[in-house]
């Protein structure tokens, strides 16, 4: 909300601002902290807040006016995700099964429209980049996936695998990927910067807060139960970049058995996009959703995900969710008391709910371990059929 008051009034969404006297609400005291995400995000914000509170000034629409992006998102993904699968498998009863998913599924309604995420937009261009790049439109695939980077730069892991598609793997259709992405990712990152003349986030601390926090659903969090913070202390800051040396061996693996088909790209999507989640140092519960519509595609696949599987990895968030007492804090616009009493009554059960939350990360790294095992492993027959071809 501050940052759509701040992009529409032509202030830079990077820089802290009091904002108590614009909104006249007791949520807004004292200095909003900058938004931490690239200019595309900041700029639609600006655009919500020019058709809704600096029309009528309510909260709540303009609390509505953010989530209607978000709503759309989920919309147009439960259709993508329902048709692929008809074109993947023509599994009908599936299909159906996806887009009531995407559409209704609690933990999804609530780390989105609730929460005000936009994640499953994220996911929506990433399996749009994929399906473009399976019928050989590498530049449109590049635009996508370059628009997603620059909306939420946590789908980096999937960067490299369009390089590593063999029915495109062409010195110049990789040429041509790399210098599309990069110039899209420019493109909507710096512009907005130079056009509307906002200062560049350049301070080392803007660069280095991620790396530096520790905890969401990672085993990291238990850096809040011994040292009550989210944060490294500066010895083990190095810890924030164990996931690059994880993706390396992820890719170093799909190099072994590069994918041929929109399948098999998805199931190197799976593998990649999890071991980023389960090796970096902090993860939101609303990040799941980047990984969920990629998982309903590979339940529906010839190598199959189990239901099973699928199901907990969406169900363990959940859990993790009122854990992290992330559900009531949805409720702030409708209870602006609800912050101080979350506070009041984490002072009575902090240890407990802490040492809880901890305890149900460990089933979801063991199992989504278990899935990223499933999807990179080079598979036998697929070796022996090209030396047959050979």
């Amino acid at each position: 909300m501050a940052t759509g008051y701040l992009v529409s009034s032509g202030l830079s969404p990077y820089q802290p601002f009091q904002l108590a006297s614009i909104f006249h609400n007791p949520l807004f005291t004292g200095h909003i902290q900058n938004i931490g995400y690239p200019p595309p995000w900041p700029l639609l914000l600006g655009l919500d807040y020019r058709v809704s509170f600096n029309l009528i000034p309510n909260l709540f629409l303009y609390n509505f006016a953010i989530k209607v992006p978000i709503i759309a998102a989920n919309v147009i993904l439960s259709y993508l995700v329902r048709d692929l699968i008809i074109k993947l498998r023509a599994d009908k009863k599936m299909a159906q099964f996806a887009w009531l998913f995407i559409l209704f599924n609690p933990f999804v309604l609530l780390t989105t429209t609730a929460w005000g995420e936009f994640d499953t937009l994220v996911a929506l261009l990433c399996i749009f980049s994929l399906f473009l790049l399976s019928k050989e439109r590498t530049e449109g695939a590049a635009v996508s996936l370059g628009l997603a980077v620059v909306l939420k730069p946590i789908v980096i892991p999937l960067v490299g695998l369009p390089l590593l598609y063999s029915s495109s793997n062409s010195y110049t259709k990789n040429i041509k990927y790399f210098l599309i992405f990069s110039l899209t990712v420019l493109a909507f990152y710096f512009l907005p910067f130079l056009f509307l003349g906002w200062p560049l986030p350049w301070a080392p601390n803007q660069w280095t807060a991620i790396p530096r926090m520790a905890g969401g659903m990672t085993l990291f969090n238990l850096v809040e139960i011994f040292q009550n913070t989210q944060s490294f202390s500066s010895s083990f800051e190095f810890m924030g970049y164990l996931w690059i040396p994880a993706l390396l061996v992820g890719y170093y693996v799909v190099s072994r058995n590069r994918p041929t088909s929109m399948n098999v790209l998805v199931q190197k999507a799976i593998g990649l996009m999890l071991i980023f989640f389960l090796t970096r140092s902090w993860l939101s519960e609303p990040n799941v959703n980047l990984v969920l519509p990629l998982m309903l595609l590979g339940v529906s696949s010839k190598e199959k995900l189990s239901f099973r599987n699928f199901h907990f990895a969406w169900i363990i968030p959940l859990v993790f969710l009122f854990l992290n007492t992330s559900f009531p804090q949805l409720f702030f616009l409708v209870d602006p008391s609800m912050p101080t009493a979350l506070v009041q009554l984490d002072q009575q059960i902090r240890n407990v709910r802490l040492w809880a939350r901890f305890a149900v990360v460990i089933p979801w790294q063991i199992l989504c371990w278990n899935v990223v095992l499933q999807k990179l492993r080079i598979q036998p027959q697929m070796k022996l059929t090209q030396k047959n071809n050979l």
